[in-house]
Order: C-alpha cells, then sequence, then structure tokens
C-alpha cells in the first residue's frame, strides 16, 4: 500500500469517529430556517460537534496529502467508506448487532476499496490550463448562493445532503489540482486553494444543516452521493486521473461495490442512546 493509501484510510478512521459525534452535536443546536453561517459558530460552542470537525479536521489534512497523489475517485471511495467503521464501532462499542445485510455491505466495501487498491494509478495529476481553479472557485461560489437561496424548501435532509457532498467533493478535487503546487507560494496564488477552503466551510454548514432537517441515515447517503460519483468523473475527465491499464473492469466494480456498501452502511452513523443487549 502506498502512503497515499495509507493516508486516506486514516482519513476514513477520523471521519467515522467524526459522524456519530457531529450527529450529537447537531441535534443539540437550534436548527435555522435558511442556511445561516451563525449555525457554525452555535455549532462550534457545542462539545460533541466541536470535536468532531476537530476530526474532520484531521481527515481533511490526511485526504489533502494524499490526493497529490492518488486519484479523487479512489481518496473518495475511502472516505465513503468511513461508515463501514462506523458500523464496525457500534458494534464493538455500543454492542449493537450488525445484521447479515450489513456483513455483506462491509465485506462489499471491503472488497471495493481491495480493487481500488489494484487498479487505481497513482502520481500527481496531469497539467490543467491555469483558469481551472477559476472554474471550480465559481463553482462552490455558485453552489453556495443556490442553496443559500434555496435553503427555506430543504425541509428535508436529502438536498442539503446532497449538496454538502457536492461541497467536499469540489474540495477534494481542489486539493488534487493543488497537487503540483511547488511550495507556500504557489498554493497562496492558486484559486484552488481558496476553492478548497470555502467549498469544506459550505459542506460543513450544509451538512450539519442536513443533519437538524431529519435522518442521519438520509444526510449521510446523500452526501456520500454527492462526494463520490462527481468528483470522480471530474478527476478522471478532466485532471488526469488514471487507471492500471487492463484493470478498467476492476477499478469501476471496486468503486461501485465501495459506494453503494456505504450507502447501504449510512444508518449506523445515527446516535444510538445506548448499548443493546
Amino acid at each position: 500500500m502506498s502512503l497515499g493509501f495509507l493516508l486516506a484510510f486514516l482519513a476514513a478512521m477520523c471521519s467515522a469517529t467524526a459522524a456519530i459525534v457531529q450527529s450529537i452535536g447537531a441535534r443539540r443546536v437550534a436548527a435555522s430556517e435558511r442556511l445561516d453561517p451563525r449555525l457554525l459558530w452555535r455549532l462550534l460552542r457545542s462539545g460533541p460537534y466541536a470535536a468532531g470537525l476537530a476530526l474532520d479536521g484531521a481527515a481533511s489534512g490526511f485526504s489533502f496529502t494524499a490526493l497529490r497523489t492518488v486519484p479523487v475517485f479512489a481518496v473518495q471511495a475511502f472516505g465513503a467508506a468511513n461508515l463501514s467503521l462506523v458500523a464496525l464501532m457500534a458494534m464493538l462499542v455500543l454492542h449493537v448487532r450488525l445484521t447479515a445485510r450489513d456483513w455483506l455491505a462491509i465485506g462489499g466495501v471491503v472488497g471495493g476499496l481491495l480493487l481500488l487498491l489494484i487498479s487505481a494509478g497513482t502520481g500527481p495529476p496531469a497539467e490543467v490550463t491555469a483558469g481551472a481553479g477559476w472554474w471550480l472557485l465559481g463553482a462552490v461560489l455558485a453552489l453556495a448562493v443556490g442553496a443559500y437561496l434555496g435553503s427555506p424548501r430543504m425541509r428535508r435532509p436529502a438536498l442539503p445532503g446532497l449538496l454538502a457532498g457536492l461541497s467536499f467533493g469540489s474540495a477534494a478535487v481542489g486539493a488534487r489540482l493543488l497537487g503540483r503546487a511547488g511550495g507556500p507560494t504557489e498554493l497562496l496564488a492558486s484559486p484552488a486553494s481558496y476553492a478548497v477552503v470555502f467549498a469544506g466551510l459550505t459542506g460543513v454548514l450544509l451538512y450539519a444543516t442536513a443533519l437538524q432537517r431529519g435522518s442521519v441515515t438520509v444526510a449521510s447517503a446523500s452526501a456520500i452521493v454527492g462526494q463520490t460519483v462527481a468528483p470522480s468523473a471530474a478527476g478522471w475527465l478532466l485532471l488526469g486521473d488514471f487507471i492500471r491499464p487492463g484493470a478498467e473492469a476492476l477499478a469501476g466494480l471496486g468503486f461501485v461495490l465501495a459506494v453503494t456498501g456505504a450507502i447501504a452502511l449510512a444508518r449506523h452513523a445515527e446516535p444510538h442512546p445506548g448499548p443493546t443487549d
């Protein structure tokens, strides 16, 4: 396993723990009628959510470093796999019984990740046009404005969850774009850096909003779809993410297994009131 894949796995472990404590913290804060940036400040005053956000920060750091050498589709699939870890943590710590369907989904995620390890090529992203970072920043800003204007109509968690996933996925694409940056000066000069920061903040706000508006299962499953499918396509079509020759079918099967397995396990992101026998 290359260092990039190991970092992607560590990011998934951090995200797995964050998923549970954030869902607890978000439910303790009063919901807003529309998308409200002040919600972030209120959430930071909630101990569980703040702890989860710190873990998410660590996960972002690991993912950012991994994306310098590992394709977007592989890193995002590893990120979605954090729900397998959540399910296992619920079994070991909270004594939650996993069903045959859960074990099948976990097996699918593990098998999918192994196929991605075998098939994904590694290396820096391809050279892109100078305007790619500006296009990404514009897309992130447009997504944020659209989410804000449409937020009063977001009564259910699916749409804000999906938009949160797209925001997190945009941050991943930006991090991959920065894979060729040679130092701090280039990072500060690149619009992709600001796209990463703004997309991350927008994603956090949208995901917290989704958690407040209904089932954590629906919010998590929607976010998984948003943060994997479109960003992976962008990495493949625009950033030169490549698959080892002859392994295209393995990569496609691995991606589908990992993502669908993670969606099937999304209910384990729900906070549990206590151990069950």
